[in-house]
Formats: C-alpha cells, sequence, structure tokens
C-alpha cells in the first residue's frame, strides 16, 4: 500500500468506525442496505459494498484509496429519511466553497469525459443497468443520464455530442441539498471516480 494510501485508509478508518457505532440497523436502513453480522452491505459505485470495523470491500476487495473516504463520509452523515426525487439539480460551482476544487473538478470530472461522449451515449444501457440509474429528456444537451454512484447521491451527466459547429461536451450536476450531508471537495471526488466508471462501462 502507498503512503498516499495509507493516509487515505486510516481516515476512512476514522469515519467508518463512528459510522458503525451507530445501531446497525438503522445504518442499514439509511444507506439503504441489509445488516449481516458485523458488517453492513449496500451498493456503492457498481459494486457490492461491505461496511466493517477492519475496512471498505467492493466486491471483494479492500478499498484503500479515495472512494474509502467518500464511502466512509457517507455511511457517516447519510440521513435516515427516505431519498426522495431530485427537485432541482446545481452546478458544482453552486456548491459553497467550491472555488478551489473548481479546476479539478472540471478536469477530473467533465473534461475527461470528453473524448469518451460517443462511447458513452452508446453505452447508456449498460450503464443505467450497473448504476441502477435513468436516461432523461428534461435537460438540454443530446443526451442526459442520472445514475447512482451512492444510493442517496444522485449525478445527472449531460452530453454533447460534437457536430460541424460545436465540439463535445460534458456536464455533471449535483442534488440542491447535498452538501447538507457530503462536503464539496468530497462531493467533487464522488463524480471523478462516478466519471472513470462511465468510461470503463463504455469500454
Amino acid at each position: 500500500m502507498s503512503r498516499e494510501n495509507e493516509n487515505y485508509f486510516e481516515i476512512s478508518l476514522h469515519y467508518l468506525s463512528r459510522a458503525l457505532a451507530r445501531d446497525l440497523e438503522e445504518l442499514a436502513a439509511a444507506l439503504p442496505g441489509r445488516k449481516h453480522e458485523d458488517k453492513v452491505v449496500f451498493k456503492a459505485f457498481a459494486s457490492e459494498c461491505r461496511l466493517a470495523p477492519e475496512g471498505i470491500t467492493l466486491d471483494g476487495e479492500l478499498e484503500t484509496g479515495p472512494k474509502s473516504i467518500i464511502i466512509s463520509m457517507y455511511a457517516l452523515n447519510v440521513p435516515s429519511e427516505p431519498w426522495a426525487s431530485v427537485q432541482k439539480w446545481i452546478s458544482f460551482k453552486e456548491l459553497p466553497n467550491t472555488m478551489p476544487y473548481w479546476g479539478a473538478f472540471r478536469a477530473n470530472a467533465e473534461e475527461i469525459l470528453i473524448p469518451h461522449v460517443h462511447r458513452i451515449r452508446d453505452s447508456l444501457d449498460s450503464i443505467v443497468s450497473k448504476l441502477d440509474g435513468y436516461i432523461t429528456n428534461n435537460t438540454p444537451g443530446d443526451v442526459a443520464v442520472v445514475v447512482f454512484p451512492l444510493p442517496k447521491v444522485p449525478l445527472l451527466y449531460i452530453f454533447y455530442l460534437a457536430d460541424d459547429e460545436f465540439p463535445a461536451e460534458a456536464k455533471c450536476l449535483f442534488p440542491a441539498g447535498v452538501d447538507s450531508f457530503m462536503p464539496s471537495d468530497v462531493l467533487a471526488d464522488l463524480a471523478e471516480h462516478t466519471s472513470r466508471l462511465l468510461i470503463e462501462l463504455a469500454e
């Protein structure tokens, strides 16, 4: 494990221990997921995610990178209320205190997708299936899809296909109010790793 991943892992264990101090049945209901012995299981990043005192696994593999921070922070702060349909989508810039992260977000969550827009469009059925999402026509752009990297944190991706006048473009939007339980820097990381997953699923 690299030094950087050691740091991620240690921080995630701190958040995770606090999350697991909650009644596990209540935590499972909030995520939502299910309790299994001393673990809680739910779906994250299109994988089976297990929360245990010794760490987080995705499809059986110990997660020691940035996803461990994202997932442990979600588990710690996820509200008990059932997920409600999104009333308003907002850009990353509309979240509080995002200016320090804007450049990285733009490069790592949006621009990274631009070379893959056509492949993503052609793979939407697989993407929707893996990420429990849906295609929507209620947005601008040529193609738009809502995906759920975490059960209560949907992301809206809007894609513009290249034409004779304009290059391809990609936008990632968040549900208004998500910052009430997820910090902006963690949301930036969530979008980055979801975008990478979209590219992977489109290959």
